[in-house]
């Protein structure tokens, strides 16, 4: 193995968490765990309440803000981080999410910056580089492909000529916004280059995830290798003890129904109004059950008002919530009867079903993308596939998991041995044999 005592230098997009934001904090916790240094650079919004471990160090990229036009950058950066400090993180997401048009022009400018070559903006550049060489970084993992020329100018610049390692997931979230640009190929050549010119074959977060990078972006496929993202498998609470937390915290849900639950961003691709309609068809045969959808937008509130109108229209009883306490999202994993994942683009991954798993909590998922991919592991199955798009298939395997109790302990029984196959500390293991790095520094 290289590079006895590596030190990483990790670069995360900040904000609404995702998927993708969840995976890489989960990594450089169980790096620094480990012992490993890690330093951490925050793009667009840095968290005033850190996830990441005291070990770890924090530095600021840039802010949201700072891209708010094209003009006065140093002006608008300074006036984000004055937003900042007198904000708590949960008020200053809300506040931006109510505002989709200032996102878009954020995004937007900084789409145009990264196509235009990041160099453009050397007020961040050169902090970068330097804070990159006082921490004596090297190794880089940027978060996102888009975050990928900040790695790259790094070893070309950084006296300490760190290697990078490229990860290809939610590509589509940020290509929006280059799309409503006009910059997506663009946008493409940009990270395809950096891959191309990355040290290591590049990670895709699944195996259906990888054909879509050789299909959109152009990477080859010999230097993409499909690596699985890490959920926490640690799980101390039964279920009589969720449902009484659950019961304690939503006063109006009905803990007698069986809870079936959707945990994650509500947006448009999450297909959340196929989850309402199989809820009501399952209402109509005499099923009756108790959904809840728990989560925040990033793309605006249009959807969210939507879903709202659709449950009063089908005179359907939900549970809605936006955040909720860590305990009480764990409670709904391991209270709900079953939880669903109705997404209706190519899912890169999906940990939401897999952290089901981990309480022994089926998933339903659909049969398209790489969240497919979640609910069987090497003749282990933890969940059931519906036909995707198809509300009413969705409706027969909720069914399914709430009338056939011995198909649910078989499915619940396979759980936890499926979320340890995609545990924190194999995620770690995984990449750290990809880059040819100790499992632990000397």
């Amino acid at each position: 193995m290289n590079d006895p005592k590596p030190t990483f230098g990790m670069i995360f997009l900040g904000g609404s968490l995702s998927g993708a934001l969840i995976r890489d904090i989960r990594l450089a916790n169980e790096l620094a765990d480990r012992g490993f240094d890690v330093h951490v650079w925050w793009a667009m919004d840095q968290p005033k309440d850190s996830p990441l471990r005291p070990s770890i160090t924090e530095h600021h990229l840039f802010g949201g803000f700072r891209y708010k036009a094209n003009w006065g950058r140093g002006l608008h950066e300074a006036a984000g981080q004055v937003l900042r400090a007198m904000s708590s993180d949960k008020s200053r997401q809300r506040s931006v999410q109510k505002r989709p048009q200032l996102i878009e022009r954020m995004m937007g400018n900084l789409m145009r910056l990264i196509v235009d070559g990041i160099g453009n903006d050397p007020a961040v550049t050169k902090r970068f580089v330097a804070e990159v060489e006082r921490a004596g970084v090297t190794h880089m993992l940027p978060m996102l492909g888009m975050l990928a020329p900040y790695a790259k100018l790094a070893r070309e610049k950084a006296s300490t000529k760190p290697k990078y390692l490229v990860t290809f997931q939610g590509y589509e979230l940020y290509v929006h916004y280059a799309r409503l640009v006009q910059l997506e190929q663009q946008l493409y050549e940009v990270m395809r280059s950096c891959a191309n010119e990355a040290d290591y074959p590049s990670i895709t977060v699944s195996e259906d995830y990888r054909q879509r990078v050789i299909h959109d972006i152009g990477v080859p496929g010999e230097a993409l290798v499909p690596l699985p993202p890490g959920v926490p498998t640690q799980v101390n609470m039964t279920r009589d003890e969720a449902l009484a937390k659950i019961a304690g915290h939503f006063k109006k849900l009905d803990v007698t129904k069986p809870i079936v639950t959707f945990l994650g961003r509500r947006d448009v691709e999450k297909g959340i109004d196929l989850f309402l309609y199989a809820a009501k068809v399952l209402q109509e045969r005499g099923v009756d059950v108790q959904p809840a959808v728990i989560g925040p937008t990033l793309f605006g509130i249009h959807y969210s008002k939507a879903l709202v109108q659709i449950a009063v229209d089908l005179r359907l009883k939900v549970q809605w919530a936006k955040f909720v306490p860590d305990e009480v999202r764990d409670a709904l994993f391991a209270g709900s009867r079953a939880v669903v994942y109705p997404s209706i683009h190519r899912e890169p991954f999906g940990m939401v079903p897999v952290e089901a798993a981990a309480y022994g909590t089926p998933a339903v998922v659909p049969d398209y993308g790489g969240v497919q991919e979640t609910v069987r592991v090497n003749g282990l199955q933890s969940g059931l596939h519906f036909k995707v798009w198809d509300s009413g298939d969705l409706a027969d395997q909720i069914g399914r998991l709430i009338t056939d109790q011995p198909l649910w302990q078989k499915l619940s029984a396979d759980g936890p041995k499926i979320a340890e196959y995609y545990s924190v500390a194999n995620l770690a293991d995984r990449v750290l044999t990809h880059m040819q790095l100790p499992k632990t520094p000397a």
